[in-house]
C-alpha cells in the first residue's frame, strides 16, 4: 500500500469530517448542544431585556402605595420602558419618597410641638376639612408658607372682637407656666374637649402678646 492510499484510509476513519471515533462524535454533539441551549437562553435574556413587557414585575423588598405604583408602571409603560428600566425608575421613586419622609419629620421636629399646635387650631378654623390635612403638611415644610399664616393668625386675633377667643382679657398676662400646665392637663385627660380648647386659647393669648 502506498503513502496516499495510507492517507486516504485514516481520512476516511474521520467522523463527520472532525472525529477519529463515534464516542468523540457523540461528545462533539452534546458539548454543541450544550453551547447552542446556553446561546438561545441567552438570546431569550437579550430580547426580554430590550422589550416592553406585557406585566411589569415589581423589586423585592419596594412597598408603595398601590396607586402610585400603578401610576409609575402606566408611565413606564407610556415611556416604553424595558423591565430593567421600570425597577430602577421604582427604586428611584422609593429613595425620593423616603427623603421627602425624613425631611418633612425633621421639619416637623424644627417647628415644634406648641407652634404645630397654634397651626392646627388656625387650619381647623380657617380652611376646609377636605383639605386641611394637605395644608397642614405644607405649613409644616414651606417655612415662607407657616411664617405668612401665622402672621395672618395674628392679625385676625388682633382684630377679634369675640372674647371667647381670646382669654388674655383685662390685661392678664398669660407666662409660659400657665401654658406648661394648660398642657399637663390637656394631655393628663386627653378626651377633654375643654382643657384642649383652653391650651389653645393660651397659645393664641401668648401669640398676641409678643405680637403686641
Amino acid at each position: 500500500m502506498t503513502t496516499s492510499d495510507d492517507q486516504k484510509q485514516n481520512e476516511e476513519k474521520l467522523y463527520a469530517g472532525k472525529f477519529k471515533s463515534i464516542e468523540d462524535l457523540e461528545n462533539g454533539y452534546k458539548n454543541s448542544a450544550a453551547v447552542y441551549d446556553e446561546n438561545e437562553k441567552l438570546k431569550k435574556e437579550i430580547e426580554e431585556f430590550k422589550t416592553t413587557p406585557h406585566e411589569y414585575l415589581n423589586p423585592k423588598d419596594v412597598e408603595l402605595d398601590q396607586n402610585r405604583i400603578e401610576d409609575i408602571k402606566a408611565r413606564a409603560k407610556e415611556a416604553g420602558m424595558t423591565q430593567a428600566q421600570y425597577e430602577k425608575f421604582v427604586l428611584g421613586d422609593k429613595a425620593r419618597v423616603e427623603k421627602h419622609k425624613e425631611s418633612f419629620e425633621s421639619a416637623k421636629k424644627a417647628v415644634g410641638e406648641q407652634t404645630l399646635n397654634i397651626l392646627q387650631d388656625y387650619v381647623s378654623k380657617y380652611y376646609p376639612k377636605e383639605i386641611g390635612e394637605q395644608m397642614m403638611k405644607s405649613l409644616i415644610a414651606d417655612k415662607t408658607a407657616r411664617e405668612a399664616a401665622l402672621k395672618h393668625r395674628d392679625s385676625l386675633l388682633n382684630t377679634t372682637v369675640n372674647g371667647l377667643n381670646r382669654p388674655a382679657q383685662g390685661g392678664y398676662h398669660v407666662t409660659q407656666e400657665d401654658i406648661d400646665k394648660a398642657y399637663a392637663k390637656k394631655e393628663k385627660h386627653p378626651g377633654d374637649l375643654k382643657a384642649r380648647q383652653h391650651y389653645l386659647n393660651l397659645l393664641e393669648a401668648k401669640a398676641a402678646q409678643k405680637a403686641s
